[in-house]
């Protein structure tokens, strides 16, 4: 089916040093795991909707895009990052000539953490992004920020993310705010909650917010279903809509 290809996303070289609280990455990176990273900003866990993956507010770029990051701690609470990618590489496609025209996505980070051995929990970070003009495509530069933070406390996982931009990169909000909570019922399961707003670049579009749950249920040992519930309100996508509910249901697979 023309539908289906072969593709090499993601190919890179990571480099860890300083007993691993400092490393790079350069090649062909997915910048979804690197931009703004979040302790919820995976499909493994109960969201699916862009409210609590990745903000609105921020540009974006293909995955397996070529780029570079660097991030590392300069003292026990303290790291820095900086990183750049092809602002125009397309997923599932690789073409050198977009890296030549020289339009890139950049985004420089600061973050705290209480310990470094609670830093893929307990963390708040603020990432400042630019992105240049993409001549080809006709998009605009833009540039913007996001604050995201997270804390567990046994059962309990809350987080939060707010962000802005100047609307331009093709990003879809101008503003956008996210709250939610993982609450661990059993070692293998968890229920997730979270709220989501965020207010459209297109000004004829109303706020937009979204309400999603989920539960993961371990159904044999390395496999568990997620089946998980959204209701989007003046969604952006389909403003002829005031309401819209999607159902989902994922299984994953652990090896």
């Amino acid at each position: 089916s023309p539908a289906f290809d072969t593709d090499l996303a993601v190919l890179n070289w990571t480099q860890l040093f300083n007993e691993q609280t400092a490393g790079f990455a350069v090649g062909r990176l997915a910048f979804d795991a690197y931009l703004d990273a979040f302790p919820f900003q995976t499909f493994s866990r109960g969201f699916l909707n862009r409210a609590f993956l990745l903000s609105p507010t921020m540009a974006t770029t293909g995955i397996g895009a070529l780029g570079a990051v660097a991030k590392g701690f300069v003292n026990n609470n303290v790291w820095l990052g900086g990183q750049i990618y092809d602002g125009n590489a397309a997923s599932g496609e690789f073409d050198m000539d977009t890296f030549e025209q020289g339009e890139w996505l950049k985004a420089i980070e600061v973050g705290w953490t209480p310990s470094i051995d609670r830093r893929s929990t307990d963390r708040i970070q603020l990432t400042w992004w630019d992105k240049d003009e993409r001549e080809q495509a006709g998009t605009a530069a833009g540039q913007g920020w996001v604050v995201s933070g997270s804390v567990k406390r046994d059962e309990w996982f809350p987080f939060f993310r707010f962000g802005h931009s100047d609307g331009g990169a093709g990003v879809t909000a101008t503003h956008s705010a996210a709250i939610g909570f993982e609450y661990t019922t059993r070692p293998d399961q968890a229920l997730s909650l979270g709220l989501g707003w965020a207010n459209p670049v297109l000004e004829h579009n109303n706020d937009e917010y979204v309400v999603e749950t989920s539960y993961k249920f371990q159904l044999l040992k390395g496999f568990s279903l997620l089946p998980n519930l959204q209701l989007l309100i003046n969604p952006a996508d389909n403003p002829s809509e005031e309401q819209v509910w999607v159902f989902g249901l994922r299984g994953i697979l652990s090896l």
